[in-house]
């Protein structure tokens, strides 16, 4: 788009300068003063579009970038939540596999079941536990990483306002040139 602008301007400059009476008298007076002002034209012409192109480039990596770091912190933000909700689950079945503990005890003091039982239930409290102390380390772990991620994810944000900000203040003082002349 700013590529059009530029060519259009430098299509209206150049018929200015052809077509205006001014310059038909300045054109037969000084020949190499209008090319070399025409060169000159054409060599902002060519580093403004060198800077656009330079700027689409960045910007394109800039939003990619930023979209694989929004994936990321949302595939965290699902494994923290399933690691709290499994924490959830699992500390509701504890004072339930705590009772079946003692009921199990209690029966076998009574003669009702056997030392394998007790020790498969006492297992299956203890495996409770053990699982439940693991989803508590991968929730630290999570965090700590899904705290990193949204770190990395506003600093991509900043960098591609910054990239916005300068491809408008290049646009500004293009326009400003442009003007001018």
């Amino acid at each position: 788009m700013k590529a059009s602008r530029l060519v259009t301007l430098f299509a209206i400059a150049l018929f200015s300068v052809v077509d205006a009476p001014d310059c038909q008298a300045q054109t037969a007076s000084k020949p190499d003063q209008v090319v070399q002002e025409l060169l000159s034209e054409v060599h902002q012409l060519r580093v403004a579009m060198q800077q656009m192109s330079v700027n689409a480039y960045r910007g394109q990596i800039m939003v990619e970038r930023l979209r694989l770091q929004q994936e990321t912190v949302a595939r965290l933000s699902r494994d923290l939540q399933d690691v709290r909700s499994g924490i959830t689950e699992l500390t509701a079945l504890e004072p339930v596999a705590k009772e079946r503990v003692a009921d199990a005890e209690d029966q076998f003091e009574r003669g009702v079941i056997g030392e394998p039982r007790v020790k498969e239930i006492r297992a299956n409290l203890v495996d409770l536990k053990r699982r439940l102390q693991s989803l508590a380390e991968r929730e630290g772990q999570l965090s700590i990483e899904l705290t990193q991620e949204r770190n990395n994810l506003a600093d991509l944000n900043k960098r591609l306002d910054e990239l916005e900000r300068e491809i408008l203040m290049t646009g500004l003082s293009n326009q400003k040139t442009n003007t001018k002349k």
